[in-house]
C-alpha cells in the first residue's frame, strides 16, 4: 500500500465522483481508478461502490475512511515535527460563515501569506452546520464558529465579537419616523437569511426577548450576505447585518435598547499537530491587528 492511494481514496470520497477527484488530484480517471483497484486488491475488500455517476463508501470503505484519516493525521503531524520549529509552511484550509468569509479573513490572510511564504491557505464558505461538520470530519483544517461550543475534541479560541444592526436603505420609509419602536417594526417586511443561519438565530432569539408576540413579515430568505445585501440596498425591507458588512447605501434602524451581540470562536481537531496551533496562533495575532486598524480607522 502506498500513502499516495489513502489521498485518492479520502479525496474521492469527499469529491463523489472519480471524474471530480481525478481533476482536483491532477490525474487521469483511468490512472485514478488503477490505483484504486491496486489499494483495494491489497486490502482484500472493496471499499468503493461504483454506480451510475457517483460513488459511495461500502461498509468496509467506512472504516477504512476512519483510519485513513488518522493516517493522515499521523502523517501531517510528523511532516510538522520534523520541520523547523519555527517555521510555519503548509497547506491548511478554512471554513466559516459569508460575513467572516467576506470581510474578515481576506484582510487577515493576506496579511499572514505576505510573510509566509511557505504557507497555503484556502477558505471555503459554509454556514454554522456546514462548519463544524467540515472540522469535525476533518475535511478542513480550522473553523470559525460562532458560540457557545461544546465539542471534547476541538480546541476553542476566541476570535472575534460582533454586533447586529437592523439596516434598511437609507430612503426607506422607516427614517421618517422621529423616534423608531418595536412596534414600528412589526408593520414592515423583512429580508432574512436562512434559518440555518447563525445571524438569523442570533437576531430571532433577540427579538422574541423584545415582545414575545413579534412576527415578522418575511418577504425574503437568502443565503449569501452578498443577496441581503443587495436586496437591502434596493429597498425591497429590512434586515440585520454585521457590523462588518453594513454598506455605505444602508443606514442603521436605530431604536431603543437594541444589542445584538455575538462572538467568533477558532476551532480545530485537538490531534492535529503543532503547525495548526501555530498558524491559529498567527490567525488571532492577525485579527487583533486589524481590530486595532479598524479601531483607529473610525476615529480618524
Amino acid at each position: 500500500m502506498e500513502f499516495r492511494q489513502i489521498i485518492y481514496f479520502l479525496e474521492i470520497s469527499e469529491a463523489g465522483t472519480f471524474q471530480r477527484a481525478a481533476s482536483r488530484l491532477g490525474l487521469t480517471q483511468p490512472a485514478l481508478s488503477r490505483q484504486i483497484f491496486l489499494l483495494e486488491k491489497e486490502l482484500g475488500v472493496s471499499v468503493l461502490e461504483r454506480g451510475g455517476r457517483s460513488v459511495r463508501l461500502t461498509q468496509e470503505g467506512e472504516k477504512f475512511y476512519q483510519y485513513s484519516i488518522r493516517m493522515k493525521e499521523l502523517w501531517e503531524e510528523m511532516q510538522n515535527v520534523l520541520s523547523k520549529e519555527n517555521e510555519l509552511k503548509g497547506n491548511f484550509s478554512i471554513s466559516a460563515g459569508g460575513t467572516v468569509s467576506a470581510w474578515v479573513l481576506p484582510q487577515i490572510l493576506k496579511e499572514i501569506l505576505k510573510s509566509k511564504k511557505g504557507l497555503s491557505l484556502s477558505v471555503r464558505e459554509g454556514d454554522a452546520t456546514e462548519t463544524k461538520n467540515a472540522v469535525l470530519k476533518g475535511e478542513v483544517d480550522l473553523g470559525i464558529l460562532t458560540g457557545p461550543i461544546s465539542e471534547p475534541s476541538l480546541n476553542v479560541l476566541e476570535f472575534l465579537s460582533d454586533r447586529i444592526f437592523p439596516c434598511a436603505a437609507k430612503d426607506h420609509p422607516i427614517f421618517t419616523k422621529k423616534k423608531i419602536k418595536i412596534e414600528d417594526l412589526k408593520k414592515q417586511s423583512f429580508v432574512m437569511f436562512h434559518p440555518g443561519s447563525a445571524l438569523r438565530r442570533a437576531v430571532e432569539k433577540k427579538i422574541k426577548s423584545f415582545s414575545k408576540e413579534f412576527s415578522s413579515n418575511v418577504a425574503m430568505e437568502l443565503r449569501s450576505v452578498e443577496s441581503v445585501i443587495k436586496s437591502l440596498e434596493a429597498g425591497l425591507g429590512i434586515g440585520f447585518l454585521s457590523e462588518y458588512s453594513i454598506s455605505s447605501k444602508l443606514k442603521k434602524v436605530k431604536f431603543e435598547n437594541w444589542n445584538a451581540e455575538r462572538k467568533f470562536y477558532l476551532c480545530y481537531r485537538k490531534k492535529s499537530g503543532p503547525a495548526l496551533t501555530m498558524l491559529a496562533e498567527e490567525i488571532l495575532k492577525s485579527v487583533e491587528k486589524w481590530k486595532l486598524e479598524k479601531l483607529n480607522s473610525s476615529y480618524s
